[in-house]
């Protein structure tokens, strides 16, 4: 169910920088023409979201994986998680 939450959202923060893409990206804090300061916010808006968007993928699909594989094949594990040491 993490997993799940984590890959919606990084699809909300992919929606969103659609979103803010398509509505000028920067150019609404700056009112008028194209200018330095207005490329510059709006790149720095893009890398942001862009990783915001990635790192939340990222956690989704290690959850997601996590939640698939089985932890029968883990030889060193007990039946309660704890880890087992070495026979001696």
């Amino acid at each position: 169910m993490g997993g799940v939450l984590w890959l919606g959202f990084a699809l909300g923060f992919g929606a969103f920088l659609v979103q803010y893409i398509g509505g000028g990206a920067g150019l609404q804090f700056f009112g008028g023409p194209v200018s330095s300061g207005s490329v510059l916010l709006g790149l720095v808006h893009l890398i942001g979201f862009g990783t915001a968007m990635l790192l939340c993928f990222a956690v989704g699909i290690g959850f997601c994986a996590r939640a698939v594989v089985s932890e029968k094949g883990d030889s060193n594990r007990s039946a309660d998680g704890s880890q087992r040491g070495p026979a001696l």
